[in-house]
């Protein structure tokens, strides 16, 4: 008997647990799971399919079937989820005895901050924001006004839409020549569990104020203009910040309108909530979503359902930063991944992924250099697992923006902690990542030196890394597109 034969029992199991599950508020504890087999890979599979219905939430996947699987669950759901996990012989440990624990530890408990002395600096912005501690949605837009107010001729405030509930989704441009530079889009907070991600956006802000009138960052932004929208799923975010159960601290989606329906075995069963990622018009529906609005995937009912995903979608194509939009990130956590597109299958990648992994592998060892943090450059669908419908890889298709990245930071992969970052280690992550942040802004200012040195007169240059590699797999490329090699390989085709 095969081992796809041999998951039939295993299913009928799941099937009957299904209708006994319980919404009712109990402890909650992390197990990781580790298959050995294929048939073990297939039992996982088959929870996760499940996990809206057997309420389990996936903290991390594996899909390529080599690495573990980090599952929550309630007191009352153990017992199923043990039981199936005795029933095929996987293997497991128990990481988090109690997360409502660990999250009061980490997030809640009054302590006294120690950093290092070369942090001190970083620690508290002369507006008053404090790097050493999360904070709120609120407090966020009121530091991002003040600077507006300290640093008009460098900071504007700005505003791309209004998210389900009614706020504002604010950011700002910090640049000497807004109108005319070159664009660096930077969003965080996309989903709302992952708090490390808007923190760091902005201590990037607080770099380019508090700085800006150092040689190199005066140089930088009068070339470059960053857009920084520290938290585009605010309501979100706003509610994981309501309570330390952690059904709601680890809440992922926005918080779009009620869905009720009845599942197959008669439970009504009300659910609310997008998950904003994964509702962008790239390969929409194909991979790593769900039809299931209980689903922590949950894709929407169309592309670009929601208010937060559409503001975004119209801030890139807006006439303001469209032609000079010339890098992108969105920053999540965990995994301590670089990722580039694209992310809907293994191991498809876009045309100039040469470009993309050289500056990536580049930003990484800047990464990596500042405290040895190591990072891993992919697609996601290569090093975590195929999923469809991201902004990153529907802004690296539909744009001409260069440099698009998804950057996954602390903790790694294998930490058990996952999206509960002590607030001691906020500092050094958003330091170095800004560290990585800066080669990507060195890259598009190298760009923007080529494509300026192409229009002066007797100049030949390749504007294109990749233009050697593409007319060695097609020679007849220079007639075939002329305009383009013209403008991109020149010096290759010899067209100048």
């Amino acid at each position: 008997m095969t081992w796809v034969v041999s998951i039939l029992p295993l299913l009928s199991l799941i099937s009957s647990c299904l209708g006994q599950s319980s919404i009712i508020p109990s402890p909650f504890s992390v197990f990781r799971l580790t298959p050995s087999s294929p048939y073990q890979k297939a039992a996982i599979e088959l929870l996760y399919k499940n996990a809206s219905m057997l309420n389990l939430d996936f903290w991390k996947t594996s899909h390529d079937g080599s690495r573990f699987w980090d599952v929550m669950v309630g007191e009352r759901e153990q017992s199923t989820l043990l039981s199936i996990l005795d029933r095929a012989n996987i293997s497991f440990e128990k990481t988090i005895d109690d997360v409502e624990k660990l999250i009061k530890t980490r997030e809640h408990s009054p302590r006294k901050m120690s950093f290092s002395r070369r942090l001190k600096d970083d620690s508290v912005s002369s507006s008053g924001y404090d790097f050493r501690r999360y904070s709120s949605y609120p407090a966020m837009q009121k530091w991002m006004r003040n600077l507006a107010r300290d640093y008009p001729h460098l900071v504007q405030l700005t505003s791309i839409g209004l998210t389900h509930e009614g706020r504002s989704i604010d950011g700002i441009e910090i640049g000497l020549n807004r109108e005319t530079s070159r664009v660096f889009w930077i969003d965080a907070g996309i989903h709302a569990r992952e708090w490390a991600a808007p923190h760091t956006a902005l201590y990037f802000i607080h770099q380019l104020t508090s700085r800006w009138e150092d040689p190199e960052m005066r140089k930088m932004l009068e070339t470059i203009t960053f857009v920084i929208l520290p938290c585009v799923n605010p309501d979100g975010y706003e509610f994981t910040r309501s309570s330390t159960n952690p059904h709601i601290r680890l809440w992922r989606k926005n918080r779009s309108e009620m869905i009720c329906r009845n599942d197959h075995w008669g439970r009504r069963r009300c659910c609310r909530g997008v998950d904003l990622n994964r509702n962008f018009d790239f390969h929409f529906k194909e991979s790593g979503s769900s039809d299931d609005p209980c689903s922590e995937i949950y894709q929407g009912k169309t592309a670009f359902s929601e208010p937060e995903t559409r503001a975004i979608r119209d801030a890139v194509l807006s006439r303001r930063y469209r032609d000079r939009m010339d890098g992108f990130i969105t920053l999540h956590t965990y995994s301590q991944i670089w990722i580039h597109s694209y992310g809907h299958k293994k191991e498809a990648y876009p045309g100039d992924i040469d470009d993309l992994y050289k500056v990536a592998k580049r930003a990484t060892a800047a990464l990596e250099a500042m405290y040895g943090t190591k990072y891993i450059v992919g697609s996601g669908a290569d090093t975590l697992y195929p999923a469809s419908g991201g902004s990153e890889d529907w802004v690296k298709q539909t744009t001409h923006v260069k440099y698009v990245y998804l950057i996954e930071l602390r903790p790694e992969e294998k930490n058990w902690d996952g999206f509960i970052l002590d607030e001691r280690e906020l500092l050094p992550t958003a330091r170095e990542t800004w560290a990585g942040i800066r080669v990507v802004a060195e890259a598009i200012l190298d760009r923007k030196a080529q494509m300026d040195n192409q229009k002066l007169p007797g100049r030949c240059v390749n504007v294109k890394l990749s233009c050697a590699r593409w007319l060695r797999e097609r020679p007849q490329l220079c007639t075939q597109v002329p305009l383009f090699m013209k403008e991109n390989c020149a010096l290759a085709c010899g067209i100048c």
